[in-house]
């Protein structure tokens, strides 16, 4: 049986539609996303954006999934580079995290997921996919240190997270502090110390 394609007119819709709800959430937290105005910025009926996401909850959660999407692989020479000291494939993880922590679009999203996480299952579903996300980013760079010697043998990925991500998250939302490269090599290096054999 041949598999049903989407109509693309559909697909450019849903599209500008979450494009549409994150730009909402960006501008006015979690409260602006609702049907109606998802509508009117998307330049869609109001029934359309009721088609695909019946819900509010539902049509805000794509908004969030949009806003904070998965961080991109290291190129393949960070990887190698990473072969023979570790360093270098967690900065390049960290400070992407560090770019999407200063856009207003990404911490908007995150500022909804933890505030929402508290109440809401869904919210709290999608908060555990962002912290796996990044630790799961992490895990091949540090399962590799920890083999080859340059991190203690009790070092995990999440403990690792705890000692990076915890700092940048301070940083950018209790401090108020852009997050330059300087900013997170620092937090990088002062793990890789800590966590030292």
């Amino acid at each position: 049986m041949p598999e049903e394609r989407a109509d693309p007119r559909q697909v450019r819709s849903r599209e500008a539609m979450v494009a549409a709800a994150t730009t909402l959430l960006t501008e006015g937290g979690l409260e602006a996303v609702t049907h109606q105005a998802v509508a009117a910025r998307a330049g869609v009926g109001r029934a359309t954006v009721y088609r695909h996401w019946p819900d509010l909850l539902g049509l805000r959660l794509a908004a969030l999934e949009a806003g904070m999407p998965p961080l991109s692989p290291a190129p393949a020479n960070v990887g190698a580079a990473s072969g023979a000291e570790p360093r270098a494939e967690l900065v390049h993880y960290l400070r992407q995290l560090g770019e999407r922590l200063d856009d207003a679009q990404a911490g908007a999203v995150l500022a909804a997921v933890l505030g929402g996480a508290q109440y809401d299952d869904g919210m709290q579903h999608l908060r555990e996919t962002l912290l796996t996300q990044m630790v799961d980013a992490l895990r091949p760079a540090i399962t590799m240190a920890v083999d080859r010697g340059h991190l203690r043998d009790d070092v995990t990925a999440e403990t690792f997270a705890m000692s990076t991500v915890g700092p940048l998250v301070y940083q950018r939302f209790l401090v108020g502090a852009r997050l330059g490269y300087d900013t997170v090599d620092s937090v990088v290096d002062a793990a890789l110390r800590a966590w030292a054999p």
